[in-house]
């Protein structure tokens, strides 16, 4: 602290002021001394006549002269105040605070509303505050007498008794006789407030809102009484007064009292049990999207498969029924339509059943997009497995239980209308109905009744104790949701110059003393056995737990993307084998067969010209097998049937019965599958006997000589597209097929 450089005026930087024309300025406040000397009331406190000189030009103990506290003679006493005994005086706040370390008060003797700018500090006199400000810590309003007005009549928050001692409901002539007392809760909170303030709060006197005041404010008895302060008549006004904007541009308000939350009522609820709902369960584990998803993935792949499938069944079917170059008519878009069709169906058994069929005469492609939707069934069948149980055990009430919901399902929503503005402003989108009768959640309740909205929004602190009400919410089967609206602060409007004062006191009583509004709720409830006729909470509130969580296509993410990735792989092999053929390559053996969706345009080619390797896929394997068992065997005698028998004609002719023979005992189980076989066909013997020297391709091999392996599968190669060959594997596919179990012999 810098030392003083006069002990008489203050420190360097901080000297002592003369206030004197600035004290008699304050007529109003004029006074004369016991001494004759015109002086001025310090009326906050004590109403002492001080001269005008009092605090100016040098340090002293002012108060030792002219504090009644701080009698002279009681000096030697154990409780004089040693502030009496400390100098001060008024300084200069703006030079004290930027040029020294002294701290610098504003005089409570005259606050800023009085106009005047008056300064102490005690360490410009090298003294201490600390003894002062110790022993006035609590004399914030100065011994304050207070008129409070009330708004309503709120069992058991405030009320009046009649002569037989009953509580009155409603406000009648009564309301306005002062002097029946008031009671309740808040008059109990009241009074303990004033305990603790130890004589700073001297007295409340209660009165009643002005008439006019309600005429303005028709809607709220509350704003009605903020506006009685702010029009003068009362210092504050007691009752459980939510902050809203309006309300603050008339008066101040103190710290808040107690939090209100506004929640949603709405009717007592019951459950679900019609048909649709019990039957939409099934539907459940999954969102709509992803249903979707998975239809959409069985769609892709069904088509994909068509395109991947072997094709060469289906373009002899087409060749037998469409006898000249086809063109795409109706009936082979219906041969299409169906494939699709089968397609899908199939692919939807596969995912119903939970797995894939296997074909290892499959060509690659296809089995990799079986692969992927092999573990897509996988994963999606067992999340819908694993929640379908919780789903269809599950009983879910029939209410909206949110605010959430409510605004959702666009219901109307009744409110007080004192928290119109708060209201529509935090929930934009909701239907309200503000009631606009004078009886604030009566007549809220009222609404309601009438049809007006569907459910409410409802203070819990400003109506949990009200029991009348809680017994009407009884009557209309309401109950309290613990879904929060808004939350509004509780406090009391005030004077601006009271609100610190009273703000002081409440925070006080609250931390140090333990007396707070709540603890004056539960206090009154204990007492009285507060028990509405009903349980008016909601026991069991809708929340969607785990449990019930839907599985929803993010969920799905990796499953989707697998079987998508093999898609799109076997898709670029179908299309590089396509490519392959088209060029007149000869195709991978990695790579698909002939896929159906080239059915139309393959056809268009001549058999016998054709070189695709497509069909080998399947036949070659088998024929080369039967026509190799054929030569063994007649190599021994070759020089016989050669003389009688010549070219392709005679071998085709003398290998029939082996033909025959090996169809038969094969049961055509490896012949290419052929899904639209008629139920009647040409005759086997018509199709095969029909084979001449004309459609018998060049096979001009010498039976007896030895037949290279490499010669002989080229000639078989060349004999497999002669029509004579093609017609005798539809034969032996619709033998088995019409289950044909007569001997061959007569018709091939």
């Amino acid at each position: 602290m810098t030392a003083p450089s006069s002990p008489s005026n203050g420190n360097e930087g901080c000297r002592c002021l003369n206030k004197t024309a600035e004290l008699a300025s304050l007529t109003e406040r004029a006074c004369t001394t016991s001494s004759g000397e015109p002086g001025i009331i310090l009326t906050l406190r004590s109403g002492s006549c001080v001269p005008l000189d009092y605090g100016s030009n040098i340090c002293q103990p002012h108060d030792l002269v002219y504090d009644p506290i701080c009698d002279i003679s009681l000096a030697t006493q154990p409780n004089f105040p040693l502030y009496c005994l400390q100098s001060w005086c008024y300084v200069d706040a703006d030079a004290c605070v930027r040029d020294t370390d002294n701290a610098v008060y504003r005089s409570s003797y005259f606050p800023v509303d009085s106009g005047m700018d008056m300064f102490y500090s005690y360490d410009a006199c090298n003294s201490t505050a600390e003894e002062w400000l110790g022993f006035y810590e609590g004399d914030t309003l100065g011994g304050i007498k207070l008129k409070a007005s009330i708004p309503n009549y709120l069992e058991p928050m405030i009320f009046k008794r009649d002569g037989e001692g009953d509580v009155i409901s409603e406000p009648g002539p009564e309301y306005y006789n002062n002097s029946i007392p008031y009671e309740g809760v808040y008059m109990n909170y009241v009074n303990e407030i004033m305990r603790i303030a130890k004589g700073d709060i001297q007295e409340v006197t209660y009165t009643y809102k002005s008439r006019s005041s309600l005429l303005q404010h028709s809607s709220s008895h509350y704003t009605a009484a903020v506006q009685d302060i702010e029009n003068g008549l009362v210092d504050m006004s007691i009752g459980p007064f939510w902050i809203t904007g309006e309300r603050l541009k008339l008066a101040a308000f103190t710290v808040p009292l107690i939090y209100d939350r506004t929640v949603l009522v709405i009717p007592k609820p019951g459950s679900k049990n019609s048909l649709s709902y019990q039957t939409s369960k099934v539907l459940a584990p999954f969102t709509a999207g992803l249903w979707g998803v998975v239809i959409l993935v069985i769609v892709c792949t069904s088509l994909l498969s068509v395109w991947f499938a072997n094709g060469s069944a289906t373009k002899r079917v087409l060749r037998r029924r469409t006898k000249q170059q086809p063109r795409f008519s109706r009936q082979q878009f219906g041969i299409y339509a169906r494939l699709s069709l089968d397609s899908i169906l199939e692919k939807g058994l596969f995912f119903f059943s939970g797995g894939v069929e296997q074909d290892g005469g499959s060509s690659l492609p296809y089995k990799l997009l079986m692969f992927g939707f092999g573990f897509f069934i996988l994963i999606s069948v067992s999340a819908y497995v694993a929640n379908l149980a919780a789903f269809l055990t599950r009983s879910v009430p029939d209410y909206v239980a949110t605010m959430e919901g409510a605004v959702k399902s666009n219901l109307k929503i009744c409110g007080h209308p004192a928290l119109a503005g708060e209201l529509t402003s935090k929930w934009p989108d909701a239907r309200f109905v503000f009631s606009e009768s004078e009886g604030e959640f009566y007549g809220v309740l009222e609404d309601y009744k009438a049809g007006k909205c569907d459910v409410l929004a409802v203070g819990r602190e400003d109506t949990m104790i009200d029991l009348e009400l809680l017994n009407l919410f009884c009557d209309e089967g309401l109950v309290y949701t613990n879904s929060l609206v808004m939350e509004n602060p509780i406090a009391f409007p005030v004077r601006p110059d009271l609100a610190s004062g009273l703000s002081y006191w409440i925070l006080q009583g609250d931390k140090y003393h333990g007396v707070s509004l709540k603890n004056s709720v539960d206090r009154y409830t204990a007492e009285n056995k507060f028990q509405p006729k009903c349980n008016v909470e909601l026991s069991a509130q809708v929340s969607e737990r785990n449990d019930y969580a839907q599985i929803m296509p993010t969920n799905m993410f990796f499953p989707i993307i697998f079987w998508l990735g093999f898609a799109i792989t076997a898709a670029i092999l179908q299309i590089v084998h396509l490519w392959q053929v088209k060029k007149g390559r000869k195709s991978s053996a990695l790579i698909g067969r002939v896929s159906t969706l080239n059915l139309f345009r393959n056809i268009d080619r001549d058999f016998v010209s054709s070189k695709e390797d497509d069909d080998l896929n399947i036949k070659l394997p088998r024929i080369t097998t039967m026509l190799k068992q054929q030569t063994l065997q007649t190599r021994e005698g070759s020089s016989q049937d050669s003389s009688t028998n010549n070219g392709d004609d005679g071998l085709i002719r003398r290998s029939r019965v082996n033909f025959h023979n090996d169809c038969a005992d094969r049961g055509g189980s490896e012949s290419p599958q052929d899904r639209f076989e008629e139920n009647a066909g040409n005759s086997c013997n018509d199709e095969f006997l029909a084979v001449g020297s004309s459609e018998s391709a060049s096979f001009d091999c010498d039976i007896a000589s030895p037949v290279a392996e490499e010669e002989l599968n080229l000639r078989i190669r060349q004999l497999l597209y002669t029509p004579s060959v093609v017609d005798f594997l539809d034969c032996c596919q619709e033998m088995k097929n019409l289950k044909m179990k007569q001997p061959y012999t007569q018709s091939c």
